[in-house]
């Protein structure tokens, strides 16, 4: 499993932030993270370096055109390959880690499984891809994130929407 980090930030960003993002995704065992760069890539590569620090080896990628999971998934493709992945923005941490919710995603695999709390984090399959490029074809302005998942459940695909905490994810259900 890869994670994915969106970092459009400024410099003048709170980088403690993103190092506890870093974190939290090593605390579930991923070590393959790819950050999207943005404004701030240079502030962002001197103050993550590597990753080695954070327990995680870092790909850089390439910034995107337009903000957003969609538009981030769409740029790391080759990155990604057929990996599961979890998308994550840089300014944003979850309660308590991701460790629940990555164990619910990787024991029952849906195509989607949308994090409960901030806005950005998200599990996915490869099956993403083939999403992202059928919203693209109708949105030529780069893939909103909920037309993408919006696509999935419209094809049958099992999308797992937040819920709260102990209450279980129920899917989305075409």
């Amino acid at each position: 499993m890869k994670a994915l980090v969106l970092s459009g930030g400024s410099p003048e960003a709170d980088r403690s932030v993103l190092f506890r993002v870093l974190e939290q995704i090593a605390d579930v065992g991923i070590t393959d993270v790819g950050i999207v760069l943005g404004s701030a890539a240079d502030t962002v590569r001197t103050a993550v370096g590597d990753g080695a620090r954070f327990g995680v080896g870092v790909t850089y990628l390439p910034p995107t055109r337009r903000p957003g999971p969609g538009e981030a998934v769409r740029t790391a493709r080759d990155w990604l390959g057929d990996d599961d992945f979890v998308t994550h923005p840089e300014d944003v941490l979850v309660p308590g880690g991701i460790g629940e919710q990555a164990e619910a995603f990787r024991s029952r695999r849906p195509a989607a499984q949308v994090v409960p709390g901030p806005a950005g984090v998200y599990f996915f399959t490869d099956d993403v891809h083939r999403a992202v490029d059928a919203v693209q074809a109708a949105a030529p302005g780069g893939p909103e994130i909920t037309d993408v998942l919006r696509w999935m459940t419209d094809q049958g695909l099992e999308v797992v929407p937040a819920a709260p905490a102990g209450s279980g994810p129920a899917p989305i259900r075409p």
